[in-house]
């Protein structure tokens, strides 16, 4: 592991090639909340875009709110223009079925574990 970089709401740790951003919170419910992590990912895609590959690792998150969901979907949506790969892993089973629901599930790349997520970047 390499450096890493401190946020209110994710810790980013440069994992190689790999940025992966740890959620602190195991519930992201709050608007204020949803909103900081929306500026601490544009900030964490920023750090990413020297290295074209991010990864999302939800294992602390018991609880997510939709809301959550579109600040995904813009993160989705700038890595894409920035060629940035982007994964997500470690999704418990709550916020899980809200990305099965919503159909999210088939937008992003999700995997069971950083581990295999890591190894899936090749």
């Amino acid at each position: 592991m390499g450096k890493s970089f401190k946020y209110t709401y994710i810790d980013l740790t440069d994992a190689g090639e790999v940025l992966v951003a740890n959620f602190k919170q195991a519930s992201i419910l709050d608007q204020n909340i949803i909103d900081q992590i929306g500026r601490e990912f544009e900030q964490a895609e920023l750090e990413a875009a020297s290295n074209r590959k991010l990864l999302l690792n939800f294992q602390t998150v018991e609880y997510m709110s939709s809301a959550m969901l579109g600040k995904l979907v813009q993160l989705h949506k700038r890595c894409k223009a920035d060629k940035t790969r982007l994964k997500l892993c470690s999704i418990s089973k709550n916020p899980l079925e809200v990305f099965q629901i919503t159909r999210l599930d088939r937008l992003f790349e999700i995997y069971k574990d950083a581990t295999t997520a890591l190894a899936a970047f090749g």
